[in-house]
């Protein structure tokens, strides 16, 4: 295996399916388990391949990580470890998932610090290099808001959520601000590049469970009832997500005229649903017709990682088969 050419958009088939994972707990619960084990042995694979290719080809990962297209998604590997967290949290709470969580943690804090540094010292950023993907270190950081506070609350712990929150939440709003601008100033994504538009869907998901988690908790703490207040905020925020699946699915129609066909950036599709997903559960509790809403949103969910999962099976199967008619030639 050429480890040079491993691409790092490969985690994002953890993520994705981690996503998955998550939401079913809530609607299929028994997938959650095997879902789990499968990833942590592709998490493991992947993050194998990955260390190799850092040893023997530094050049090229050092070359990634500073482009402005391909560098943001190098947090998808961190990311994946605290997904993984949550998701042995759920299942086996041990030193397994804390392990997990400071590990991707504080690999997340280092790229956020590290790759908006770069991109402000080092390089002109142009409009054609502003994608959905820069939207993947806020994910990262406010998805690590949520692992801390599944632990016990206290004053340390809601410091530390705290801090990844305010990192990943203004990051979050000012990508989006240059991402709008980019868009009704400049020509659309590539179509190599149109999934990384529904990207905005997924810090939109987590931070509705956030603002759920950090009312409930800060409430613990203050001993007082804020819960209401969060899921007036995550109501809020809801709205927005549906305003960005409506215009990213017009945007889908689009690139299909243009022959948008699969590729293993369609990743891109599959977590941020399952994060909408899981933030309108999370409001469930206070409004009752998001029940249904959410239960719509798995169904759909569903169907995206099932045509994911099959295209991607689909695309590796005839990767070996173009190979095998090389070798044979």
């Amino acid at each position: 295996m050429n480890t040079s050419k491993f691409s790092i958009m490969a985690f994002g088939s953890i993520l994705g399916t981690g996503g998955f994972a998550l939401a079913s707990k809530a609607f299929l619960p028994f997938l959650v388990i095997p879902l789990t084990w499968v990833l942590v042995f592709f998490f493991s694979l992947f993050s194998a391949i990955f260390l190799v290719k850092l040893v023997l080809h530094p050049g090229i990962v050092k070359t990634e990580l500073k482009h402005p297209l391909l560098g943001n998604f190098y947090a998808l590997q961190p990311i994946s470890a605290v997904i993984l967290a949550i998701l042995c949290w759920n299942i086996i709470p041990s030193f397994i998932d804390l392990g997990l969580l400071v590990y991707g943690a504080g690999l997340i804090l280092a790229l956020a610090i590290y790759l908006p540094y770069h991109f402000f010292s080092n390089i002109k950023i142009t409009l054609d290099q502003l994608h959905g993907g820069w939207f993947i270190t806020p994910v990262a950081t406010i998805l690590v808001t949520n692992a801390v506070l599944l632990y016990p609350v206290s004053a340390v712990s809601m410091v530390f959520a705290l801090l990844f929150f305010g990192i990943g939440a203004v990051l979050f709003l000012l990508i989006l601000g240059m991402l709008f601008f980019r868009l009704v100033s400049h020509t659309l994504p590539t179509v190599e590049l149109a999934p990384t538009n529904y990207i905005l869907l997924a810090p939109i998901g987590i931070l509705i469970v956030d603002f759920m988690k950090i009312s409930n908790s800060a409430g613990t703490l203050l001993k007082m009832n804020l819960s209401p207040l969060g899921a007036l905020g995550g109501a809020t925020l809801w709205g927005f997500g549906i305003w960005a699946i409506g215009v990213n699915l017009l945007f889908f129609r689009r690139y299909l005229k243009s022959g948008f066909q699969f590729n293993i950036s369609w990743w891109s599709y599959v977590f941020p649903t399952a994060a909408f997903t899981l933030g309108t559960a999370s409001l469930s509790n206070f409004f009752s017709p998001f029940k249904t809403i959410s239960l719509f949103l798995y169904v759909c969910l569903t169907a995206v990682f099932i045509i994911v999962l099959l295209g991607s099976l689909k695309q590796i199967l005839n990767s070996k088969k173009g190979r095998s008619v090389a070798g044979a030639s």
